[in-house]
């Protein structure tokens, strides 16, 4: 059953006219359509829900339109960025997570708040092992700030591991 409706009336830019005529939502094909879907979306966008399934098909939305838009580029530059697809790829689970997490936050206890702190951490570690390999992959020719940091990072796990085993000896 449809909600009751009203009418409403506002003078906006011509820049944001265009900008709402250019929007694409299933079924919207009018501006008070469009203006209707964009309310609606933009009410999911700021509610929190208590719900992970719910925050997680949000998340994954908005992530897949990101990425959507990287991969369009990429593909028109001939490009291409696996480190930022793999985070692109692991946000949704983690920020979902997050939401989720702050939506039932006032009704947790000690416990539960540190149980939801590994929650985020084994979550966050999970992204350092998508990234990881990728360092220790790339050619040293292209290596970036961001690979460079990789191999310090490694280099750290590695030393933690040799150390670790020295003192098991």
């Amino acid at each position: 059953m449809a909600s009751k409706t009203v009418p409403f009336s506002a003078r906006i830019s011509v820049e944001d006219a265009e900008f709402i005529s250019t929007l694409e939502y299933d079924g919207a094909h009018t501006p008070s359509d469009k203006l209707r879907a964009l309310l609606a979306e933009t009410r999911r966008r700021h509610g929190s829900h208590a719900d992970y399934g719910k925050n997680l098909a949000q998340m994954q939305e908005w992530m897949g339109q990101i990425k959507r838009q990287l991969l369009i580029r990429q593909q028109q530059l001939n490009q291409h960025s696996e480190p930022v697809l793999r985070v692109i790829d692991a946000l949704p689970d983690l920020l979902a997570t997050l939401q989720t997490l702050s939506a039932r936050c006032t009704q947790l206890n000690v416990r539960e708040l540190q149980q939801a702190e590994c929650n985020v951490t084994q979550k966050i570690l999970r992204i350092n092992e998508l990234l990881l390999p990728l360092a220790v992959t790339e050619q040293r020719q292209n290596t970036t700030e961001l690979t460079q940091s990789l191999f310090a990072l490694a280099q750290l796990v590695i030393d933690y591991k040799v150390a670790k085993q020295g003192e098991l000896l």
